[in-house]
């Protein structure tokens, strides 16, 4: 699906600050489609941009755990 805007980089900032700001996936919906974005255009967005976010969350662990010695005590390494 094509959306009606163009999705900005300042879009997806603004959906993951709202969602780690605590705001429901609805609330979200409802701001979106109140600023003139049809819902699956939304829903899409919305999804794509937390998709991302966890998609980092995941290689910054994975590069953490591939660092020995990083955030981690002596006695926990074998």
């Amino acid at each position: 699906m094509r959306t009606h805007a163009k999705v900005t980089p300042e879009l997806r900032r603004w959906i993951i600050t709202q969602t780690e700001a605590g705001q429901t996936p609805d609330k979200l919906l409802e701001a979106m489609i109140k600023l003139g974005w049809p819902e699956g255009a939304a829903l899409e967005v919305m999804e794509r941009a937390l998709t991302e976010k966890v998609a980092q969350i995941r290689a910054k662990e994975t590069a953490s755990e591939a660092a020995p010695g990083l955030g981690s005590s002596p006695e926990s390494g074998s």
